[in-house]
């Protein structure tokens, strides 16, 4: 399903964002580094898989859910497509995300903590933070999200 709801986002506000192209569709809310230019543009950058969670810089995708086919009309519907830029967000101590549970690998539990991984795109549920992840978030709440009343987990920022 994947949903997002971006709370409270620094950069949303203060447009400390990136415009990103990946290789494979994705949905909203998957992690990215940044990896160069894409070839023929000033702006554009490769958005990849997170290499090293205890070194890279991680930005968040987001893209606005506008869907032109009218069969797919719900969140739930929508599709980042390969090859096609998009939003990524620079991540600052207290922004809030609220992530459908499919966005998580393991299963989020308040008062824990998400984290990205290596290879991956998506947060790593974690009972602590030994790992030493550069970017780490705090699991503040247990909620629902979309129409269908998906469980959801907001997060917040405490370190990047």
């Amino acid at each position: 399903m994947a949903v997002i709801r971006l709370d409270k986002v620094q950069s949303v506000y203060h447009g400390n964002l990136e415009s990103v192209k990946l290789a494979a569709n994705a949905t909203n809310g998957v992690f990215v580094k940044l990896n160069g230019l894409v070839a023929g543009e000033r702006e554009v950058k490769n958005g990849v898989a997170v290499a090293d969670a205890t070194k890279d810089t991680v930005l968040l995708l987001s893209a606005p859910e506008v869907m032109y086919d009218p069969r797919k009309k719900g969140l739930k519907d929508f599709v980042i497509e390969a090859g096609v830029a998009t939003r990524a967000y620079h991540l600052s101590v207290g922004d809030i995300i609220t992530m459908t549970e499919d966005l998580f690998v393991g299963t989020p539990v308040v008062g824990e903590f998400a984290v990205p991984a290596n290879g991956d795109f998506k947060l790593h549920a974690a009972a602590d933070l030994t790992a030493g992840s550069r970017v780490a978030f705090e699991v503040i709440e247990k909620t629902v999200l979309g129409a269908e009343g998906t469980t959801a987990y907001a997060i917040q920022v405490i370190t990047v």
